[in-house]
């Protein structure tokens, strides 16, 4: 019976917590109930993000030990805090089982220096060969240099054939500390190798392809190309390839048996651990917090028709609300998974942003500020790769407003600033005017259905504004999600058959019905006094209106590459509603 043989508590100390594996096995030891402890020097104190992780330590228990691997005393005094057998950096390849080039040569030799100088010393250990990080090497599918993993052509390594291994990093962290007091890991190698995990570079291509619906162009690096390229590259290109020929073309992951004598296998040992599959972690992760409203319903439910990984932030008091749990059992039938948690729960924000790696925020107007919330806990979580603040209107950099609205896009250009400010990746959706609040009475306020008599036409009715539909934004908005050329962008909306001044779209309607309709024109003065004499909504409306069709703020400026794409452009196959098509339910 080894459970029986393994203690449920041990005392922990961490040298180099607050790296990047490290942090994640600090936050499963404390999750195991191990007494944690991290070795902090006092310079790290002084970085912004080191400190915010510590303080994600101290919120979790785990004991923050003033220290430094240079100062012998403070860490002898460390060292005799705790009780573990030594686990020595590795969380790579298997150091004693590589044929690798200079410059990983040296690294992993260095490694298995440390690992003689232990057994040397008779000091008890465990070496964990836990191969890529799912985190590193798939989010661009081994692709040195790219952000996102490649939509037309990919370069693979060698012929393709050996296989080699990708771990999810918390799933290293939590099978690192299962091995802890596991007399069965005690002076011997923890391999993870889950086989669901187990993948050559041909079939890693070939899995992305089918979870993309496209063949890919293939460029096939010969080794001796490779080894050239190594050697002319500079650091840290040639090290990432260096390791990477050790994998994919030397198959120095799976090239050899794990032998008893040696070694343990991770999932073998420890099966009730849920580990997170390559095939699952292909799948985008997203987070929708806000996403019971208006917008965010559509958004969601083309996440998870689009395949995602999809999550819904909602709190206990919408559990409450008949309209909002018809919502949520909708979602639940498209499998979208819901998380319990509030934006104004910070532990409860920051658990769900750690399980994604894209967050899309769709909260109403009311919680526009608290967006600095979701920033404060995706800078805090580190996992994550875009953001989408509650954006889809106008781009709020690019606005002559009035108040009310003017206020409302000074808030969200304020969240904009926060965000860059503490480089978070992100994307910006200007969708423009939702088709389904303001075609139906084509933008006459407070109106239930078009105009049959008479239509009321602000300012002189020729600025243009832009119309979509709710769920082709939802559509180009996921479309946008792993797209290099939406990253840190403004993905605009501007289908061109969705493009209308407001004369324009009076004329189609006229047509539509065979009539001509009597027609007021609003002039711009008369149209701010109505503003500041109306009550809420409607001088928020018509403000918003006055943005678009009197100071033509949807169309009044070129998209620069500099800053900005176009949703159509970049997805000529998305079938989207057009003006035209989307009235005709009216006729």
């Amino acid at each position: 019976n080894i459970a029986a043989h393994i203690k449920t508590e041990s005392k922990i100390l961490f040298i180099g917590g607050t790296g990047y594996v490290g942090k994640f096995i600090v936050e499963e030891s404390t999750k195991a109930g191990h007494e944690t402890f991290v070795l902090v020097r006092e310079s790290t104190l002084s970085n912004l993000d080191k400190a915010k992780i510590i303080d994600a330590f101290k919120s979790l228990g785990v004991k923050i030990v003033h220290g430094d691997l240079f100062d012998h005393h403070s860490l002898v005094r460390a060292i005799k805090l705790v009780d573990v057998r030594f686990f020595p950096s590795e969380f790579g390849n298997d150091v004693d089982r590589v044929d690798a080039v200079e410059p990983a040569k040296s690294m992993f030799e260095t490694k298995a220096k440390i690992r003689r100088a232990i057994e040397a010393e008779g000091i008890p250990y465990t070496y964990v060969s836990s191969n890529y990080f799912a985190g590193y090497f798939l989010r661009n599918l081994a692709q040195v240099g790219a952000t996102a993993p490649p939509r037309d052509k990919v370069v693979i390594l060698g012929d393709g054939n050996p296989k080699v291994i990708f771990n999810k990093e918390q799933d290293i962290g939590i099978y690192s500390i299962r091995a802890v007091e596991d007399p069965r890991t005690l002076n011997k190698s923890l391999y993870i190798r889950p086989p669901a995990n187990i993948y050559s570079f041909n079939q890693l291509v070939a899995l992305w392809e089918k979870k993309i619906s496209k063949t890919l162009e293939k460029e096939y690096v010969p080794e001796d190309k490779l080894l050239k390229t190594i050697q002319e590259s500079p650091i840290p290109i040639n090290v990432i390839l260096s390791i990477n020929h050790s994998a994919f073309v030397k198959g120095d992951h799976t090239n050899f048996e794990i032998e008893p004598s040696f070694g343990v296998e991770a999932s073998h040992l420890y099966p009730d651990v849920k580990y997170t599959t390559v095939d699952e972690y292909l799948n985008h992760k997203i987070l929708f917090i806000g996403g019971t409203g208006y917008i965010g319903k559509f958004i969601v439910e083309a996440s998870a028709k689009a395949g995602h990984d999809t999550f819904v932030l909602v709190r206990e008091s919408t559990l409450s609300n008949p309209d909002k749990v018809k919502i949520i059992d909708g979602f639940k039938s498209l499998g979208v998974k819901i998380v319990h948690g509030d934006l104004f729960d910070h532990q409860s924000l920051l658990s769900a942003i750690k399980l994604v790696d894209v967050v899309i925020s769709t909260v109403g107007h009311a919680q526009l500020p608290d967006q600095v919330k979701i920033i404060t806990a995706i800078k805090e979580a580190g996992n994550v790769k875009r953001f989408f603040p509650s954006e889809f209107g106008n781009d709020v950099d690019r606005v002559h407003a009035v108040e009310p609205a003017k206020s409302a896009f000074e808030i969200k250009a304020k969240i904009r600033r926060a965000i860059e400010a503490e480089g978070i990746p992100y994307t910006y959706v200007s969708s423009n005017y939702f088709a389904g609040y303001f075609l139906p009475n084509l933008v006459q306020v407070g109106a239930s259905a078009p105009p049959r008599d008479k239509v009321v036409i602000l300012g002189d009715g020729t600025p243009k504004a832009i119309f979509n539909k709710e769920e082709d934004i939802g559509s180009y908005t996921i479309r946008a999600v792993e797209d290099p050329r939406t990253l840190n962008k403004i993905l605009y909306i501007r289908p061109p058959a969705n493009i209308y001044s407001f004369n324009e779209l009076v004329a189609l309607w006229e047509k539509k019905i065979g009539k001509t309709l009597e027609k007021e024109y609003v002039p711009e003065d008369k149209l701010l006094k109505t503003i500041q004499e109306s009550p809420i909504p409607i001088n928020v409306i018509l403000s918003i209106n006055h943005s678009a069709f009197v100071k033509g703020d949807h169309t009044n400026f070129e998209i620069e590459p500099s800053f900005g794409v176009e949703a159509s452009q970049l997805y000529p196959d998305v079938k989207y509603t057009t003006v035209d098509e989307y009235l005709n339910q009216f006729v």
